[in-house]
């Protein structure tokens, strides 16, 4: 089984790519914002299972999360159209997706594609809306209340 990891370096990626391999899972297809946009197009063409978790949550400017949200889930969807590859897409969401911010409603509108896609091709769809993540490789100060904490706390830092 070949499964595609956008997302592949984030937080997420990272620890899913550590189990999927610790389950003896050897083809897996890491894709990440460095990566050759033409591998995009190998990657879409012999996978199995996709994992998009490729997503923007700390822009310089607002209109990043779109373009990130949304704009990169509809080429992912649009490249497994190109190829007739109907096998099933998880997407990462956020529970910002329910909330009226920048954030949730890039993550709501990559949501929503991701449903047509499935009306459309008849693909098996899961999406994921995470609470607080954390856990090994999260980063303090960053996306994670609970990872802020714990190093604060380590520290002799306030936690508030």
């Amino acid at each position: 089984m070949k499964i595609l990891v956008t997302g592949a370096k984030g937080f997420i990626g990272k620890n899913l790519i550590a189990e999927l391999k610790n389950q003896n899972y050897a083809d897996i297809l890491e894709y990440d914002i460095d990566t050759y946009p033409s591998l995009l197009e190998s990657f879409c063409k012999e996978a199995d299972f996709v994992f998009h978790l490729a997503g923007v949550n700390r822009p310089k400017n607002q209109s990043e999360f779109m373009e990130g949200n949304f704009g990169f889930t509809s080429i992912l969807l649009d490249t497994l159209k190109k190829y007739n590859n109907t096998c099933p897409v998880m997407i990462s969401s956020s529970i910002q997706a329910a909330l009226d911010n920048p954030y949730g409603k890039s993550k709501k509108a990559g949501e929503d594609l991701l449903f047509t896609y499935a009306k459309e091709t008849g693909a098996k769809v899961l999406v994921y809306r995470f609470p607080n993540v954390f856990g090994k490789w999260c980063r303090p100060n960053y996306n994670s209340a609970i990872a802020t904490f714990c190093y604060n706390i380590a520290h002799d830092l306030p936690i508030t």
